[in-house]
């Protein structure tokens, strides 16, 4: 439990980072990864498969724990076990060396199964729900400059446009791409517009990113929102109705949901009207 802790902890942290209400797919998928170097970096997880040659050390202790293709050295996890403290540390000393291995390898089965997980999971979700393949379309200022314009209709636009072109007239699509070579000509001749470009990083928010230039590169900034934006999850629901100051309670069980919908706009428009004066 101990050992075992701190992987818990910085999972819980990047829960409550991934329930961020600006939070875009893309910084998503960086949070997850990120996720998965600190428990990879925490328990010195490796790639690699165990030669017989290395099967055991001369304190009867096997020098690796491996699963697959990952692996974790045996005297990593005791360091992190003392890591933990004198009360870890001692329960650990106080085991027979047949119970000291027994936790290692539970440790280590815990570790490597958790690292695995991580390693399947991914933000964007294909027409089935199931984990895409693709990855994850840019949709910042400082990823799409570094992108040519057929680049960008061919990777970025050309696999939406038919779904664009549902909602959209073919002048607003159109748009799309004399604002992306616009983009691309404003970064290389205007050096203001360029240096607030490259300060931008994963952490950036997708509002703070495309205000830089206000009134500019509309067209492109409402494509690039749709695909950067995450589905509405059960949290967050849960935190506009908190913010709102309103729930199905008791009394209320029999309300159908699309009554409950009116209340809930109500009240929200209530709430904007107060904000906005």
């Amino acid at each position: 439990m101990y050992a075992v802790a701190p992987a818990i902890d910085s999972i819980n942290i990047t829960l409550v980072q991934l329930q961020a209400r600006s939070l875009m797919i893309a910084q998503q998928e960086n949070l997850v990864q990120n996720l998965f170097g600190t428990i990879m970096s925490m328990f010195k997880i490796e790639f690699g498969a165990t030669d017989d040659g290395e099967a055991c050390e001369e304190n009867g202790h096997d020098r690796y724990v491996h699963q697959g293709s990952l692996r974790i050295p045996t005297e990593a996890i005791v360091d992190h076990i003392e890591n933990q403290g004198s009360f870890a540390r001692d329960c650990y000393e106080s085991l027979g060396v047949a119970d000291q291995q027994t936790v290692i390898n539970h440790i280590a089965t815990y570790t490597i199964a958790l690292v695995a997980g991580l390693q399947a999971v991914k933000a964007k979700r294909d027409g089935n729900n199931r984990a895409s393949n693709k990855d994850v379309p840019p949709v910042l200022h400082a990823d799409l400059i570094k992108l040519r314009h057929g680049v960008f209709l061919k990777d970025v636009l050309d696999p939406f446009r038919q779904h664009v072109s549902s909602f959209w007239s073919a002048e607003s699509v159109e748009q799309i791409e004399a604002d992306h070579s616009e983009l691309l000509k404003l970064y290389s001749v205007d050096p203001i517009m360029h240096d607030i470009i490259d300060k931008h990083d994963q952490t950036t928010t997708f509002n703070d990113a495309w205000d830089c230039a206000p009134g500019r590169f509309e067209h492109l900034r409402s494509f690039c929102g749709g695909l950067a934006t995450v589905f509405t999850n059960t949290t967050s629901v849960e935190s506009d109705f908190s913010i709102l100051k309103w729930e199905l309670d008791d009394n209320r069980t029999a309300l159908m949901h699309l009554s409950l919908e009116g209340i809930f706009q109500a009240k929200q428009r209530r709430t904007l009207e107060m904000l906005l004066g």
